[in-house]
């Protein structure tokens, strides 16, 4: 089982939504988190964005483009 380490926090859903779509069209997978249970209530909170450890310089270079 591989390992998911955080590689970027958002704001809101759809940010992580558009991170999580920009790692997916490069063939990283990634797992979008809510940051707390507000966030899984659609209240507003931040997410954070994962990937597999062995991928992060890789998802981090990309989003940092």
């Amino acid at each position: 089982m591989t390992d998911y380490v955080p590689i970027d926090h958002a704001d809101n859903l759809a940010m992580a939504d558009l991170l999580k779509q920009r790692l997916d069209a490069s063939g990283i997978p990634c797992v979008v988190v809510p940051g707390s249970m507000a966030a899984v209530a659609g209240a507003g909170a931040s997410y954070t964005v994962t990937v597999p450890a062995d991928r992060a310089d890789e998802a981090r270079t990309l989003l940092g483009e």
